[in-house]
């Protein structure tokens, strides 16, 4: 009896040995699985009241990599176009998630560019992968929805109007996610400028909404104003969209078109090198493979807004200028604008930098992308001491109405028909957007108004001036 409990004993010694090495893995395992079932338990209990919690799904937000996160309701009556841009990519949307990653600002500071378009690039792929994550995490509750593409790719169908198919801004605005500055970027009251933005589109609603912050981050230092090279800029007049996009999006959009139509209406090799130089061609190579490359965006690298970044602004205002502002500044390289453009003005004060003459192509496809992208064809300088109000009345395979109001250098595109008209415009659409595109002749314009597909009330003189307020083609 004894030999066979000895036996037994010395039997069992290696399970017990396994058991006692494996007891606190399981044990922790255990742990592991009842805070995973906990926190699946409080979205579910939640979810009785068809309403889920919010600190839970902000947890699962910042556990995969967010930096912050804010709700907004589908309701909420602020976001004003921005429902139906929701509406149409996800119908099912209650809530929508507003989160951001921060950036790393000593890369952007840098007066390398390659450096700055990486992490900007860098950050809207992890951007892009939290989303997805987020989203994966919410279906195993029950919870389904829609990550967005924080940037590219874009509906480029709406070009030369709104290519974007959500506007995160004004939700991280909504979402208390921080301000928009000068600079046009949301200030975060942490991370300052230094953060980029995207939205996830839930189908539940939850039990807490956020509110936009009750201040902005911004301090007023207007180093944005000052660096950028083309002067677009303006703390009464807004920002220039123009000027903006024909450098800094130079490699992009209608810079690209630009680009493409040099090449093919040059009779030779001598001929396309006059318009554009050999490292133009190379910038649009690498921009074609390794991403979109920004020409400036100076207006983010040198903003001192956010706790992380204002004590040190604060400390040594005159180190932050000779570290930060001034070597972009001083950088020698090629600025982008049209001709006869306030952008060009401003950027020959700057001896530093190389003029390089090139055009912005828009040619819209639709009334809707003529309204939309218009406001990028506009140019300051030919509309100062313009004040006119124009409205729009189109039909054809569009229809609608819409007023531009044009006052001392800004303009201003309304749905609808308001305030008292210098002109007014009936247009058929196709006709319209023949001239706008300048594919009519003199014969066929005149075309157009005998046969009524264009009818103008007002002043032609007004005309005049309506149309040299627009650049492009």
């Amino acid at each position: 009896m004894d030999f066979i409990i000895i036996h037994t004993i010395i039997f069992m010694l290696p399970f017990g040995y396994i058991l006692f090495l494996y007891l606190p893995l399981y044990s922790m395992c255990m742990k592991e699985s009842d805070r995973s079932q906990s926190s699946n338990l409080k979205i579910a209990l939640e979810n009785k009241k068809k309403v889920y919690s919010s600190e839970v799904i902000r947890e699962i937000c910042l556990e995969e990599g967010a930096d912050d996160v804010g709700f907004v309701e589908i309701t909420r009556e602020a976001l004003g176009n921005v429902k139906k841009e929701v509406q149409i990519l996800y119908p099912k949307t209650k809530t929508i998630i507003s989160f951001c990653k921060r950036t790393n600002p000593e890369n952007i500071q840098s007066v390398s560019r390659p450096l700055a378009n990486e992490e900007f690039h860098k950050t809207y792929d992890d951007l892009s992968i939290i989303a997805r994550k987020i989203v994966r995490r919410l279906n195993r509750d029950g919870i389904r929805g829609v990550s967005c593409h924080p940037t590219f790719p874009m509906n480029m169908n709406d070009w030369a109007g709104k290519i974007w198919q959500i506007s995160h801004k004004p939700i991280a605005e909504q979402a208390g996610i921080g301000k928009t500055g000068i600079n046009r970027m949301i200030l975060h009251p942490k991370f300052g400028s230094f953060i980029l933005l995207d939205s996830i589109l839930i189908d539940v609603e939850v039990d807490r909404y956020d509110n936009p912050i009750d201040y902005n981050p911004c301090v007023n230092c207007m180093l944005c104003v000052s660096v950028c090279p083309v002067g677009a800029l303006d703390v009464k007049k807004g920002l220039d969209f123009n000027a903006c996009m024909t450098h800094n999006y130079r490699d992009f959009m209608g810079g690209f078109e630009d680009w493409i139509e040099n090449m093919v209406s040059s009779n030779n090799i001598e001929e396309f090198r006059k318009k554009s130089s050999d490292d133009e061609n190379i910038s649009m190579w690498q921009s074609l493979s390794f991403g979109p490359q920004y020409k400036a965006a100076y207006c983010y690298s040198v903003c001192p807004a956010g706790t992380d970044l204002y004590g040190i602004y604060k400390g040594d205002r005159k180190e932050w200028n000779e570290q930060i502002v001034k070597p972009l500044k001083n950088k020698k390289e090629p600025i982008y604008v049209g001709k006869d453009t306030y952008a060009a003005e401003y950027a020959k004060r700057n001896p530093s930098k190389e003029i390089r003459y090139v055009k912005n192509i828009l040619r819209p496809n639709s009334m809707f992308s003529f309204l939309t992208g218009i406001r990028v064809a506009f140019e300051r300088k030919h509309a100062s001491g313009i004040n006119l109000t124009v409205h729009f009345d189109y039909n054809g395979r569009e229809n609608g109405q819409a007023t531009i109001i044009i006052k001392d250098g800004t303009i201003e595109i309304t749905e609808g028909l308001i305030e008292k008209p210098d002109l007014v415009i009936n247009v058929d659409v196709d006709s319209w957007l023949k001239i706008v595109n300048k594919e009519v002749n003199n014969e066929l314009m005149k075309e157009f108004f005998t046969i009524g597909k264009i009818k103008i009330q007002g002043n032609l003189a007004d005309l005049g001036k309506f149309q040299n307020c627009f650049i492009g083609q």
